[in-house]
């Protein structure tokens, strides 16, 4: 068997509230490069569909910078090292730590030579070297406080200018770079200074909501863009600042929500585009490559922007936390929920590929997704969150809510005259709803889970079947009975079958019925291993599925029931045959620090998600 990675659907960068991030273009301006975790995302610019992922840092990212040739990507992390690789093969050319904590900014020279690296440390605050054997070429020098921008001088003579929160702007001469002057326009934190494409000026902003424009060559103050223009200026700090390719314009983003275009020559306002009215549309950083532009909100919604426009033409959105549930509906549409409580949805029904995701209508967010089941008769999607909450979703909105006496640990639909929802937490509780997928008050109680001498850690539900998976590494089956009547959900009851399946030496951790007619039962533990039995008695058919090291979270039945798609916290996704059990296609670190779900999409195509906050589409061949 073999595979080959179709899609991937990246994450949304990493921001953090007050300070501004850093996007990179390529020279060639069809490629940017942002930071997403312990990622760095290389993505398109005309189609968001197309992705890769950068994944040597063993820390945080910060930013990601294209040297002026693009054949390098220089990358920081939040320990201070700077990782330089090739922007294609992704072959490491070097690794340096040329200061003690996080790298803010990086800037390459016109030569693709030298590397300037700056930020937050304890002895210094930036450091110029070459990139292949980081030989010093400069001083960063003159700064008290954490710089948190830096641009170079793109032709001869050279020069540099930094940004920091002492209230200064730095210029330099070089190479080797050396300190110039103090620029001391801003009256607080600067927050971002870009030279011009024809490196004729350089521009900085900062938390006094000001834009300065300098000379380039001899780091001369020019003039404040637009100073009397009191009503067109922005009322929050501005993070970011870009240059049109003709440097003629500028465009800001601000915390104040929106972004704005400046004409340079007329020192005047020509628009503005208002992002919304919640914190995370705040703007914290942008680009302006060739025809693109772009600016990122503070909820990691990247927006493409377009002069004249009062609105974005397209927002691009994704999870920029662990993906910690996620759900295929029989429509070929993936719920998915973070760790941060952010619900989106991904339409794999269409042939072309789905490139963002959709945020689902009506989730709050704030609250973790534990986990995720739906029903394929009522397409009913049920999700259970960390804060003691059912929630019911369809068509990408959410419809009902339902309160829980603990937190859900697992989740599984059933259709039994009503549509119930049954969760596991420490007791079995059922969740009946009449059918009104609009009705907002919904009937919640516990049912006992007989013969249990353990807590209950999965559940699964087939056919009428229900499979239960124990802390002490057994698993049950029951059927749910019901009252003549079945007007609430407290007449329920669950009836042991008397099938005990028994093996494992860790925790059940992930349960799953083959589909169709539910003929087999796979079951997952926390130590990585995986039984399949045979649901209607509980006999083994394979204990063969051993080959994970970590925590099963995931398992999926392809359509046919013949292979079978494990994901684990290794970060590993393995495809499995139910007729030759020791065969199986191992997709290694499919995702960096965990896969947390698994789904077959086909036959030969199958769907997961991770802790680093992507999707991807795995094509299948030659089972």
């Amino acid at each position: 068997m073999s595979y080959t990675e179709k899609e991937y659907f990246a994450p949304a960068p990493t921001t953090i509230r007050g300070q501004p991030v850093r996007l990179s273009a390529s020279p060639q301006n069809d490629l940017f490069a942002y930071a997403s975790g312990k990622t760095i995302i290389i993505r398109s610019l005309a189609d968001p569909s197309k992705s890769s992922e950068y994944t040597g840092h063993t820390q945080a990212t910060t930013m990601a910078r294209f040297s002026s040739s693009g054949y390098y990507i220089a990358s920081g992390d939040a320990q201070g090292n700077v990782r330089i690789w090739d922007a294609k093969t992704h072959t490491l050319k070097s690794q340096f730590r040329p200061i003690s904590d996080r790298i803010n900014d990086l800037g390459w020279d016109h030569e693709s030579q030298r590397v300037m690296a700056v930020g937050d440390g304890k002895t210094n605050f930036g450091h110029v070297f070459l990139y292949d054997s980081g030989n010093t070429v400069g001083c960063i020098e003159g700064h008290s406080r954490r710089i948190n921008a830096c641009a170079l001088r793109q032709r001869r003579p050279f020069r540099a200018v930094t940004c920091a929160d002492d209230g200064k702007c730095v210029f330099y001469f070089g190479a080797p770079y050396k300190y110039n002057r103090a620029l001391t326009e801003h009256k607080g934190f600067v927050h971002d200074v870009r030279y011009s494409p024809d490196d004729e000026m350089f521009v900085s902003v900062g938390a006094d909501r000001c834009i300065f424009l300098y000379d380039g060559k001899t780091g001369d103050p020019i003039r404040q863009v637009a100073k009397t223009d009191k009503e067109g200026a922005h009322t929050g700090s501005i993070f970011a600042v870009a240059w049109s390719p003709d440097a003629k314009m500028l465009v800001t983003s601000a915390a104040d929500r929106t972004c704005k275009f400046w004409d340079v020559a007329a020192d005047a306002l020509i628009g503005t585009v208002r992002m919304g009215d919640e914190v995370g549309d705040q703007q914290v950083g942008n680009l302006w490559a060739g025809e693109h532009i772009i600016s990122l909100s503070l909820s990691g919604n990247i927006n493409k922007l377009q002069v004249g426009a009062d609105a974005p033409v397209q927002v691009i959105t994704g999870h920029q936390k662990t993906i910690t549930a996620a759900v295929l509906t029989a429509e070929k549409v993936l719920y998915t929920g973070s760790y941060d409580g952010k619900l989106c949805t991904w339409d794999f029904s269409k042939d072309q590929a789905c490139g963002s995701a959709v945020v689902v209508a009506g989730s709050t967010g704030g609250a973790r997704l534990d986990a995720a089941a739906t029903d394929a008769s009522s397409g009913v999607v049920a999700l259970g969150f960390m804060d003691n909450s059912l929630r019911l979703a369809s068509d990408s909105k959410i419809t009902a809510s339902v309160a829980l006496p603990a937190e859900p640990r697992s989740l599984a639909m059933v259709s039994l005259e009503l549509t119930l929802a049954v969760l596991l937490n420490d007791t079995l509780v059922a969740i009946a709803s009449d059918g009104e997928q609009q009705q907002q008050q919904q009937q919640c109680a516990g049912i006992l889970i007989p013969d249990s001498q353990s807590a209950p850690k999965a559940v699964a539900h087939s056919n009428g079947l229900i499979a239960v998976g124990f802390h002490d590494g057994t698993v049950r089956t029951y059927t749910l009975s019901q009252n003549n009547n079945g007007n609430t959900g407290s007449m329920l009851q669950l009836l042991p079958t008397g099938t005990f399946i028994e093996g494992h030496s860790r925790e059940i951790t992930v349960l799953e019925f083959s589909p169709q007619d539910g003929a087999h039962l796979a079951s997952g533990d926390a130590g990585g291993k995986i039984f399949v039995s045979r649901a209607k008695d509980g006999a083994l058919v394979t204990a063969r599925w051993g080959s994970h090291t970590a925590r099963i979270y995931g398992i999926a039945w392809s359509p046919s029931g013949l292979h079978a798609a494990s994901a684990s916290l290794d970060g590993h996704l393995i495809i499995w045959s139910i007729e030759r059990p020791l065969k199986n296609i191992q997709l290694r670190n499919a995702h960096l620090g965990g896969a947390t779900s698994v789904h077959y999409l086909s036959d030969t195509q199958v769907v997961s998600t991770g802790t680093d906050g992507g999707v991807k589409v795995w094509e299948i061949t030659n089972y």
